[in-house]
Order: structure tokens, then C-alpha cells, then sequence
């Protein structure tokens, strides 16, 4: 296997990642929620994983040993710590770039400082044993019968759809970044002014916060708002509020746009059966 084959099969496993983790989501919160950093339908640290599963396996066939050489018990024992490894630097590294947690296992026993848990370890290292048997002899026997050029191709489109999404996505969290700032900044403005708002009684200290807020999330686009809901939690705590009171907002203005759109279909079907029986004239 080249590496144009290696590109190519980690686009294919990180769109196979999203599918898992979208799915995995809505059966456990009987909602539909896109998952993952990027904006598309990609989960990039599952095609990292198979990759490098891809490249052991590569490396162990070319040494002579091969998948029936090799216990089951070793191959789950370095995809679980392999996996575990991979899913803690990911989380690591992306809490240090940009001051936020995509995903959290605070809440599940045996877990390490929320970033991994060994539930979930244990689940990736099975599936990793799987893929390791049955998978990665099939794609190693797909990648000899395609040519090169088609190998090539693939891994094009993968980087630079991949890198056109990551472009969008960084920008659109750069933007999410400063409207929840503008978010707390608001805050500030609001305390600084509560005692002669509550002493005129002009209206609730809340009132201005939640004001101001649905007016930012009305400005976000589709990819910012997006971009907010997939972040599980800011690190700091004043932003974590800021984007708590966005995240509200954004869920306000998404259902109140949901309702006038049902509202227009709805008076466009009745306009279209009122037009529809509506006596005619010949002109006769």
C-alpha cells in the first residue's frame, strides 16, 4: 500500500466515524445531533485510527508475520491502549488550541480527567481486534487491484475537501469564539448597570442578557451556530456562561424560524386550495 491508498481509506473511515457517532447519539438521546469538530460529515480521528491500525498491519505482513501469527488478546491490547492514547491527545490538544471540550466522560466511571474512559477504550479495542482480522486483509487486497491514478485522485479529493472543511470550521470557530466574548462583555455591561435597573424597575435583570444574546444568535450563520452546539464545554468558566446563554439563544431563534416556515407552508397550501377551488370562467 502507497500512501495516496492510506489518505483515501482515512477519508472513507472518518466519514464511517461521523455515521457511528451521529447514530450512537440519537438512539442515546432520541435526538439527531451532528457530531464532530469539523463541519462536514467527517470524523477525522477515526480515520487516523485505522490508518495507523493499516500501517501496523502493513508493517507486520512485510515482516512475515501475519494476522493468523498474532493473539487476539495482543492485537485488543494495543488497539484499546492505542486507542485511548489517540482519543486523549486529540481532546488534549484541542482543549489547548481553542479552550474547549468536543466531548467530556466526566460522567462515566473509570474515565481519565474526562478526556478518556476505559468503558469506551475497552468497546474501540474490540472493534480495533475486529478490523484488524477481517478488515485489514480486505483492504490491503483493495488497494493492490485499484491503479495508482485512482488512488491518487482519491487522496486529492480527500485532502482538499478535508482542508477546505478545517479552513471553514477554524474560522467559523474563531468567529463563535468572539460573539460568546461579546456575550460576556454584555454581561459585564448589564451588572455594571443593575442597581439603577432594578432600582427604576424598569425590567427584569435577565431581560437584557437574554436581549442581547438572541440578537447574536439571529446574526450566526448555519456553520457558526453549528460549530457552537458541537462544542461540549468552554474550559473557562465566565466563556462556558457566555456560551450557555448563546447556545439558549440559538435554540430560540432556530425554533422560532422552524415555526414561520411551517407557518408559509401552511398558508401556501391553503392559498393553493383556495386557488384550486375557485370557480372558473370560460368568458363565454
Amino acid at each position: 500500500m502507497d500512501i495516496c491508498s492510506y489518505v483515501a481509506w482515512f477519508g472513507l473511515f472518518s466519514v464511517l466515524g461521523w455515521v457511528y457517532e451521529c447514530t450512537y447519539c440519537a438512539i442515546r438521546t432520541k435526538r439527531w445531533d451532528n457530531r464532530g469538530f469539523l463541519f462536514g460529515p467527517v470524523c477525522p480521528i477515526y480515520g487516523f485510527g485505522v490508518s495507523a491500525l493499516l500501517i501496523v498491519a502493513q508493517a507486520l505482513g512485510s515482516s512475515g508475520v501475519t494476522s493468523s501469527n498474532v493473539p487476539w488478546w495482543q492485537v485488543f491490547l494495543c488497539a484499546t491502549v492505542g486507542s485511548a492514547v489517540l482519543e486523549y491527545t486529540t481532546s488534549y490538544v484541542l482543549e489547548k488550541c481553542f479552550h474547549a471540550r468536543w466531548w467530556d466522560y466526566s460522567n462515566v466511571p473509570l474515565n481519565l480527567n474526562g478526556r478518556v474512559c476505559l468503558p469506551f477504550a475497552l468497546c474501540f479495542g474490540a472493534v480495533g481486534t475486529l478490523l484488524y482480522y477481517f478488515v485489514c486483509p480486505l483492504l490491503g487486497g483493495a488497494s493492490v487491484s485499484l491503479p495508482l491514478t485512482a488512488w491518487e485522485v482519491l487522496a486529492l479529493l480527500t485532502v482538499g475537501l478535508m482542508s477546505a472543511d478545517l479552513a471553514l470550521t477554524l474560522s467559523a470557530l474563531t468567529d463563535v469564539t468572539q460573539r460568546v466574548e461579546r456575550s460576556r462583555a454584555d454581561f459585564d455591561a448589564v451588572m455594571e448597570t443593575a442597581v439603577d435597573d432594578l432600582a427604576s424597575g424598569r425590567r427584569p435583570l435577565g431581560a437584557d442578557l437574554e436581549a442581547a444574546a438572541h440578537r447574536t444568535a439571529e446574526e450566526m450563520s448555519l456553520v457558526q451556530r453549528r460549530t457552537l452546539k458541537s462544542i461540549r464545554s468552554y474550559t473557562n468558566e465566565r466563556r462556558e456562561e457566555g456560551a450557555a446563554r448563546l447556545r439558549r439563544a440559538v435554540a430560540r431563534v432556530e425554533s422560532e424560524r422552524r415555526a414561520r416556515r411551517h407557518a408559509g407552508n401552511a398558508d401556501g397550501a391553503g392559498n393553493a386550495d383556495g386557488a384550486g377551488n375557485a370557480p372558473t370562467h370560460d368568458g363565454r
